[in-house]
């Protein structure tokens, strides 16, 4: 087997438990909170990316959780800056709209944006690795597969080649296989409600599970 070093985390994220895609996605995000939390602060592309666009609640709390408060307080400082420098007073209702729109030209993530980049790259290799390399069809069709990123390794299917139908089928085997256990352990954890199963104890990693399984981003 070649271990090539750009498919390297992929192959240790489909020998991990969960959705593989997910692990690569959460590894990614992390070291992009880390790099915003670092002295690329004060890089300038950097700033003005983040000054431009901001970041999302979700990537915010995780930076405010950081060890870096104040290259965070710096980050914010300007960023209220660049959106102050862009407020104005509208004279009616339909200059207002305009300007509410343009607004939200700059309302997004830069953590987000980074990641919605990068992750097709890894849908792709997915495909390419399944096609190429002899010892990953197997792990590919045991992964657990979120419902998320499995519709984004269905749009990759091209790039399985002549490999594709195949590929297709294993991703729908294992989500099939995992949706059907899902409703086994949902159905379990209802049923331990009933007053016929007085006593019984539902499964606490149920719902978690199916959650992990089922919600989408």
């Amino acid at each position: 087997m070649q271990y090539h070093i750009q498919t390297a985390p992929l192959w240790d994220a489909y020998r991990e438990d969960g959705c593989p895609i997910c692990r690569l996605y959460g590894m990614r995000e992390d070291k992009l909170i880390s790099q915003y939390l670092s002295d690329n602060v004060m890089d300038p592309d950097f700033r003005v990316a983040s000054n431009d666009k901001g970041f999302c609640k979700k990537h915010i709390d995780m930076m405010y959780g950081g060890q870096n408060k104040l290259g965070l307080a710096l980050q914010l400082e300007t960023r209220a800056a660049a959106v102050n420098a862009l407020i104005k007073a509208p004279t009616d209702k339909k200059s207002a709209k305009k300007f509410a729109d343009k607004l939200k030209a700059h309302r997004g993530c830069v953590i987000c944006d980074a990641l919605d980049e990068l992750m097709p790259r890894y849908y792709m290799t997915v495909a390419q690795m399944y096609s190429n390399e002899p010892e990953f069809p197997e792990l590919f069709l045991n992964a657990e597969h979120c419902l998320s990123h499995a519709i984004e390794l269905y749009a990759a299917a091209e790039f399985a080649g002549k490999s594709a139908q195949a590929y297709c089928a294993a991703l729908s085997y294992s989500l099939k296989r995992d949706l059907k256990r899902t409703e086994s352990e949902l159905r379990d954890f209802a049923d331990c409600f009933d007053h016929k199963n007085a006593g019984s104890r539902p499964d606490p990693t149920a719902i978690p599970r199916a959650i992990k399984l089922l919600i989408t981003k």
